[in-house]
Parts: C-alpha cells; sequence; structure tokens
C-alpha cells in the first residue's frame, strides 16, 4: 500500500507539467482532428482547435489533485505510517 501511495504521489507531481504540455501543444493533437478538417473557416478552425486544447489541458490539470488526494488518503489507510 506504501507503494502505491507513492506511485500516485509521484503521478500527481507529474501531472502538473504534462498538463501544461497538453495545453501548449493541444491545437496539433490528432484528437478530433477528422472534425476540425470539414470546417471551411481557418479562422474558426483555429478558434476551435484552441478552445479544445483549453478543454484538454483543464480536464489534465483535474489529474494531479485526485492523485495527491488518494496518495494521501492511502498514506493515512496504512497501519503504522507516520502522521
Amino acid at each position: 500500500m506504501k507503494t502505491a501511495a507513492q506511485v500516485l504521489f509521484w503521478l500527481g507531481i507529474l501531472c502538473i507539467p504534462l498538463a501544461w504540455v497538453v495545453w501548449y501543444v493541444g491545437p496539433g493533437l490528432e484528437v478530433g482532428r477528422q472534425v476540425m478538417t470539414d470546417i471551411a473557416d481557418p479562422a474558426l478552425r483555429a478558434a476551435l482547435q484552441e478552445a479544445h486544447a483549453e478543454r484538454l489541458g483543464i480536464w489534465v490539470s483535474v489529474w494531479p489533485v485526485t492523485f495527491l488526494v488518494l496518495s494521501y488518503i492511502l498514506e493515512k489507510k496504512i497501519p503504522g505510517s507516520m502522521g
């Protein structure tokens, strides 16, 4: 259980920069690309790709909190742990 708590903790820490990276490179990701190619207006397509990247970045940015809270809960459940 202690290993699981440590893994969740480090996943939470690593997801913080991952959220920034996903937000930054999000418009170039292939997710939803087939839908975006059907849009004829380039300005609208660019705006929708940027909005999609922001939503994806926000979705990934929820992960650190989840992982860190789960790590904390597991750490408290381990018998004989400090804290």
